[in-house]
C-alpha cells in the first residue's frame, strides 16, 4: 500500500499529545474521596474508552485523508467479437477503379463492425502489415486512404498476402518459441512442414478469426496461396476472397490463370470460407471516372459489387464470436474508504460508551 499524502500522518502524534494534555487536566475537587463509591475495573475501563475511541476516530480519518492506494493492479478489458484482417491487393493489375472500389467496400465493412478487431495488410510483389487488429475506425480509414496501387510492388503475391495476414492474427500467441521466417520456409514443401504443423498444434483452433482478401484473383509471384491456406485451415482461420475484375493485364496466360483461380477457390473452401467473384465491375469504370466514388456506392443496384458483397457480410455475421482481449489497464485502487469507515465506527463507539454504558450505575 502507498500513501498519496503521507505527511498528514504527522498529525497523529500531535493529536495524541493533545489528548494526554487535556485528559490530564480534567478532575473533580472533593475534600475526601471516602464518600465516593469505588469504581470497578470494568467501569474504570469504560471511563477511559471515549478518549480512546476519539483518538482512533481522528487517526483513521487522517489516514483516509492520506489517500491510501493499493499496489499496481492489472485489469484486462475484453469484449465478444471477431478478430479479422482485411488484405488488399495493391499490385499493378489493381490500378485505377478496382482499388478505389475495394477501398470503398472495406470502409463500409469496417463501419458495420464496431465490436470486432480489424487490421489491414497490403500485398503486391511483397506483403506488409499496415494496421494491427484494432477498433479505432479513424486509424483504419486514414490508413486505407494512404494505400496506393503498386505500393508493395507491381506483381500479385496472393500467397504472401495470406501468410502476412495469418501471422498478424497469431503472432501475439506465438511467443518466442516460433520464428516467422522458419514458418514461411516450412510452407515451401508439398505438404505443410513439421515446423508449421508444430505451430498449429501449439496454438490450436480459434473460430473467431477471419481474413477477407480483396484481389483480382490471379497470383503471379511468391509462394503458392494454397500453402498458407492449408495453415489457415489448421488454425481454424476462415478465409474469404473477394475477386474483382482487374483494371490492367495480370501477366498470366488464360489457361494458367483459370487453374490458379480454381486452386484458390478450393483452398478457400477448405478453410470454411468462400470465394466471391464480383461481376460487372468493368461496366462501372466509366461511371467511376465521371462521378464521385461515394455517389456510385449509393446508386449501385443489388446485382453489382455492393449487393454481392452484402451477402458476404451476412455470412461473416454468422461466425461464432469469442472473447477478445482489447487492452490491459494498469492502475492503483483507492483504499480511503476503509480507514474512513473505521473512523466513523470509532466515533459511533465513543458516542455509545459515553452516553450509554458510562451512565449505567
Amino acid at each position: 500500500m502507498t500513501l498519496g499524502n503521507p505527511w498528514l500522518l504527522l498529525l497523529i502524534p500531535f493529536l495524541y499529545l493533545l489528548l494526554k494534555v487535556f485528559s490530564g487536566r480534567s478532575y473533580l475537587g472533593y475534600s475526601s474521596i471516602r464518600a465516593l463509591p469505588q469504581l470497578t475495573p470494568f467501569k474504570a475501563l469504560l471511563v477511559r474508552l471515549p478518549g480512546f475511541f476519539w483518538f482512533m476516530a481522528v487517526a483513521f480519518i487522517i489516514l483516509g485523508l492520506c489517500h491510501p492506494q493499493s499496489e499496481l493492479q492489472e485489469t484486462e478489458l475484453t469484449t465478444q467479437g471477431l478478430e479479422m484482417i482485411l488484405a488488399v491487393d495493391t499490385s499493378f493489375s489493381m490500378t485505377g477503379h478496382a482499388l478505389e472500389m475495394v477501398k470503398g467496400v472495406i470502409k463500409d465493412f469496417i463501419k458495420r463492425r464496431p465490436n470486432d478487431l480489424t487490421g489491414i495488410t497490403i500485398f503486391g510483389t511483397d506483403a506488409a502489415l499496415v494496421v494491427l487488429p484494432t477498433r479505432e475506425y479513424t486509424l483504419l480509414e486514414n490508413s486505407l486512404d494512404r494505400i496506393q496501387a503498386s505500393q508493395a510492388g507491381f506483381q500479385t503475391a496472393i500467397g504472401e498476402g495470406l501468410f502476412t495476414s495469418i501471422m498478424a492474427l497469431v503472432e501475439g500467441d506465438m511467443g518466442k518459441e516460433f520464428e516467422i521466417n522458419k514458418i514461411r520456409d516450412s510452407l515451401k514443401t508439398q505438404q505443410l512442414g513439421d515446423y508449421a504443423l508444430r505451430l498449429a498444434r501449439r496454438l490450436g483452433i480459434k473460430k473467431n478469426r477471419v481474413i477477407v482478401l480483396f484481389t483480382d484473383g490471379i497470383y503471379n509471384v511468391g509462394i503458392d496461396p494454397t500453402k498458407p491456406l492449408k495453415l489457415a485451415s489448421r488454425l481454424g482461420i476462415r478465409i474469404y476472397v473477394v475477386a474483382v475484375e482487374p483494371s490492367a493485364e495480370t501477366g498470366v496466360e488464360p489457361e494458367q490463370a483459370a487453374q490458379r483461380i480454381a486452386d484458390l477457390r478450393n483452398g478457400v473452401a477448405s478453410t470454411g470460407g468462400r470465394y466471391l467473384k464480383v461481376e460487372g465491375t468493368e461496366g462501372l469504370k466509366k461511371q467511376y471516372e465521371a462521378l464521385d466514388a461515394r455517389a456510385i456506392w449509393t446508386s449501385l443496384s443489388p446485382d453489382t459489387i455492393y449487393g454481392e458483397v452484402e451477402g458476404l457480410y451476412r455470412e461473416i455475421d454468422t461466425i461464432e464470436r469469442d472473447k477478445l482481449f482489447l487492452e490491459k489497464i494498469t492502475r492503483k485502487k483507492d483504499l480511503y474508504f476503509y480507514p474512513t469507515l473505521l473512523g466513523l465506527v470509532s466515533l459511533l463507539g465513543m458516542v455509545v460508551v459515553e452516553n450509554v454504558w458510562v451512565r449505567i450505575p
